[in-house]
């Protein structure tokens, strides 16, 4: 059986960026991954040109964090969210990610420009955004396949492992502090 255990996903190396809390779907445990898919993370971001780094936005999520998601998205954007009713995400398993690229600042940056949402214009491979948004779309796309990890083709920045992995459960110790979840809900809604 394959190590269960989930560890935040910038672990291995510094050229990983996480999405700032305040955007994430989930505020109650940090990015995290199985062990084995957070090293082949480091690896892609040490192979990225010294001025990009790889940001995470999404990685392992709770059965309870997917049924929000669905919830919110159900009714404007059910292609971007698993029915839970309908079996579970690759992301309950800790071997699936989204990610984009980010500066060396930390900023992200846009491959989507010149919409302002990722999926506006979803599919690797689109002549609506920037020539510039397009070949880091490609360059991002590159390096996770050489690394491994399987595309989703109709989501330029959702990745899999390559390995089947079973669903599993977050322990209680890997969520964040209850203190920590509250202070970050109330900044969630101060930036409403």
């Amino acid at each position: 059986m394959a190590n269960q255990t989930l560890v935040r996903v910038n672990k291995y190396s510094d050229k990983i960026k996480e999405l700032p809390i305040t955007k994430r779907i989930s505020v109650d445990y940090p990015l995290l991954c199985r062990d084995d898919v957070v090293k082949k993370l480091a690896s892609i971001a040490n192979k990225l040109p010294g001025n990009l780094f790889l940001q995470v936005d999404s990685a392992y999520r709770t059965k309870a964090t997917e049924k929000f998601l669905w919830n919110l998205r159900k009714d404007t954007l059910p292609w971007l969210a698993q029915n839970p009713q309908n079996g579970h995400s690759s992301h309950n398993t800790g071997g699936t990610v989204d990610v984009s690229l980010a500066d060396e600042m930390g900023k992200e940056i846009n491959l989507s420009e010149p919409f302002q949402k990722y999926y506006e214009e979803p599919q690797l491979i689109s002549e609506k955004i920037t020539p510039r948004a397009q070949e880091l779309r490609i360059l991002l796309n590159k390096v996770m396949v050489e690394e491994g990890f399987s595309p989703n083709p109709k989501e330029y920045w959702h990745f899999s492992s390559g390995k089947i992995y079973e669903e599993i459960e977050l322990p209680k110790n890997q969520y964040y502090p209850l203190y920590l979840r509250l202070f970050f809900r109330v900044l969630l809604r101060l930036k409403k």
